[in-house]
């Protein structure tokens, strides 16, 4: 068992991230995001400005606050902004973004998620342009790893 203390201990996040994350665009509409997210199979994704710098995040809690905020009174939702324009990622995302860099340990990782109650960390270069994602399943398949070893 110290074994597997030793090795999650030692364990870097760019050892477990996911590599070249799917990127979202800010100008990009919410239905082009869906799209991809459903077509990757991911919950989630960096959102980057021009130059690929991380601006944000998008996920699957951004599109319930969205229908919850837009929702009508008779139960609907409206799809787009007042002025007619579909909503952009850039509107809707979580501008805030949780991050480590590659060289960070699996705990830093792990403990930023748990103190912040957030499912996923991105990755990024020493420019603020993501390189991985980390998500919370990561870290559990670290652990199951960690210990089969």
């Amino acid at each position: 068992m110290n074994s597997a203390i030793e090795r999650l201990l030692s364990l870097r996040v760019g050892d477990m991230m996911t590599p070249a994350p799917i990127r979202l665009s800010q100008s990009q509409t919410m239905q082009e995001a869906a799209s991809l997210l459903v077509e990757h199979d991911i919950s989630g994704a960096p959102v980057v400005d021009d130059r690929g710098v991380c601006a944000g995040v998008l996920t699957t809690t951004d599109f319930v606050q969205r229908e919850f905020l837009v929702a009508t009174p008779s139960g609907g939702s409206s799809m787009g902004s007042a002025e007619g324009r579909p909503d952009l990622v850039g509107d809707c995302m979580t501008s805030f973004v949780h991050s480590v860099q590659e060289n960070a340990t699996m705990m830093v990782a792990a403990r930023v998620m748990c103190d912040e109650h957030i499912h996923r960390i991105v990755v990024l270069d020493e420019l603020g342009r993501p390189v991985g994602v980390v998500t919370a399943l990561d870290v559990v398949a670290a652990l199951k790893y960690a210990i089969e070893e």
